[in-house]
């Protein structure tokens, strides 16, 4: 049987308080908060690991810093040290990057949502994004345990990848700040 792969999304950044589309901007660092619910996924990890008498293995990350800052705080729990891999990063939302979320919403009605393979905004588009992440899944040793920090819509990528399932026909998931995912023979949001 394969080991569990677990998908974490990176706590809250400065700009979720903000209310700013971030995509591939790599500067925006974690809030308290966000540093809180970092160390409440690591937690989560390390307690289900102890459940299924595993250790974790490899922590690999998105190098955005709001990631990278997440999966500090995960791997002094998890004892790890991160490694860095830029195919872990958001989509890249071209110039949605920055606007407010308000300014995103009202121009992302003009862009065509029902093409997948659609840049969006001089960006990437949905299958740029589940292309990268299934590369990801694919390089993994299954035979390990790994702990992969990303983030929102990177892991509806991968969760949709992994169920076999492109990422404009899987139903949309809610993966909300320091979310948790294991993936095994199932898929299990752990805390919630």
């Amino acid at each position: 049987m394969p080991h569990p792969v677990y998908l974490v999304r990176h706590g809250q950044s400065q700009w979720n308080v903000r209310r700013l589309t971030q995509g591939q901007t790599p500067h925006p660092p974690l809030t308290d908060l966000g540093r809180s619910q970092s160390a409440a996924a690591a937690e989560l990890i390390a307690e289900d690991l102890k459940d299924l008498g595993l250790a974790a293995d490899r922590l690999v990350s998105s190098d955005l810093t709001r990631a990278a800052e997440t999966a500090a705080v995960i791997g002094r729990r998890l004892q790890l040290t991160p490694e860095s891999d830029p195919r872990l990063r958001e989509q890249h939302l071209g110039d949605l990057e920055g606007r407010t979320y308000e300014e995103t919403w009202a121009a992302a009605e003009t862009f065509d949502w029902s093409d997948p393979t659609q840049p969006i905004a001089g960006g990437e588009s949905l299958m740029d994004v589940y292309d990268r992440m299934g590369a990801v899944l694919g390089d993994l040793d299954r035979g390990s345990v790994s702990v992969l920090v990303s983030h929102g819509d990177a892991i509806r990528s991968a969760v949709a990848y992994l169920q076999g399932m492109k990422p404009h026909e899987a139903p949309w998931v809610h993966v909300p700040n320091g979310a948790v995912a294991r993936i095994d023979d199932d898929l299990t949001w752990l805390g919630q």
